[in-house]
């Protein structure tokens, strides 16, 4: 037997995540925060909500933390058009950026009228 054919009948591996810089519209959120000092193995899978800053709107999204410094949270993030689980967005964010239950929306001050 020569082998072929093995591999047509194996499924592919699940891709590996990437990095964000590869998927998102802009090159990275403007609240990306790296940190000196990168953990070498995921410290968990929390299930967070992180605040995402874009250059002409903020978002809300379903995240992962998956490591953590003490400034700074790693959150993967399934892409919106990934048609699986297999495809995420790996962004280091500040702490205040990362919530574990949805955070409180600011209410607009109402104008002050004098009379």
């Amino acid at each position: 037997m020569t082998g072929e054919g093995r591999r047509a009948d194996r499924e592919a591996p699940p891709a590996r995540p990437r990095p964000a810089e590869e998927f998102w519209p802009a090159p990275v959120p403007l609240n990306y925060a790296r940190p000196d000092h990168v953990p070498a193995r995921p410290q968990g899978s929390v299930p967070v909500i992180c605040r995402l800053v874009w250059s002409t709107h903020e978002e809300l999204v379903p995240a992962r933390a998956i490591r953590w410094t003490v400034d700074r949270v790693m959150v993967a993030v399934t892409a919106p058009e990934a048609r699986s689980q297999d495809h995420e967005l790996l962004v280091w964010l500040r702490p205040q950026d990362v919530y574990r239950t949805i955070p409180p929306r600011r209410r607009p001050t109402p104008p002050v009228t004098v009379g």
